[in-house]
């Protein structure tokens, strides 16, 4: 079977709004990597990024291009823990990386978040067949009731979604509850959130637990859930690739 692309895509928040928006996309394959803007998705993309004040980036001005490289881009490269740093091996080990890790995994596992920029990395929704799977920071986390609760929230506990198409700013915004009790502890990121509507209002197959708690972290990095499930319909695909990197937000 060949070996498919790496694939992350570049996620942009309004600082203003905090709304976050997919307008870009980073492939690693063959070993050169290739970066691209998502000119084709439904929405939360570049356009509509760009109508609420985005700027492409400064090293990549053309919208149009695709851009190659044989090594990480400089911008994003430089987003990485320096590996010379005493405590290297500890953040390896705190995102479960093992040391042959690839630049790809470290980018996806700490999101080349800086505190200088609204910039982030996250895997894009994955498919084989009919079956899919993401994983996804709580956003929203430190308006709504997850800080009461925390110390009761467990990995592997299950959580629930409910549709809100009368939301404001999201007509597909998709909250998250936990347990049997409910409480309110934020949404599925927005540019995640129109997949997972549709997979809700069609009556889908799917699971979601909480997969890691980071109590230390910052509040949109708190709980990290993740979802598996199959489509009933199937995945409509013009691709040949087993997996395919969806953008459907």
């Amino acid at each position: 079977m060949v070996k498919k692309p790496y694939v992350l895509w570049l996620i942009w928040q309004n600082q203003e709004t905090r709304q976050r928006y997919h307008v870009g996309n980073l492939f690693h394959e063959d070993g050169k990597y290739t970066f691209s803007y998502e000119l084709s998705g439904r929405r939360r993309t570049l356009f509509e990024a760009m109508e609420n004040g985005y700027q492409p980036h400064l090293s990549f001005r053309n919208i149009e291009k695709s851009y190659v490289s044989n090594r990480l881009f400089g911008p994003f490269a430089r987003r990485l823990p320096d590996k010379r740093r005493p405590d290297f091996k500890e953040i390896l080990k705190d995102f479960a990386l093992p040391l042959d890790y690839t630049e790809m995994d470290l980018l996806r596992a700490t999101g080349g978040r800086l505190a200088t920029d609204p910039y982030e990395f996250v895997a894009p929704i994955s498919v084989l067949g009919d079956h899919f799977h993401f994983d996804f920071f709580v956003a929203g986390w430190r308006y709504y009731e997850g800080d009461k609760i925390e110390n009761q929230l467990q990995a592997e506990s299950h959580v629930t979604f409910e549709l809100e198409p009368l939301n404001d700013e999201d007509n597909k915004a998709v909250i998250v509850l936990s347990g049997k009790k409910g409480y309110k502890l934020g949404y599925i990121p927005a540019f995640y959130s129109g997949f997972m509507f549709d997979v809700i209002r069609n009556k889908d197959i799917y699971e979601a637990k909480i997969e890691k708690i980071n109590p230390y972290a910052k509040p949109q990095l708190k709980v990290n859930i993740s979802i598996v499930g199959r489509l009933k319909k199937g995945y409509s695909s013009t691709s040949n690739e087993d997996v395919e990197p969806v953008q459907y937000v």
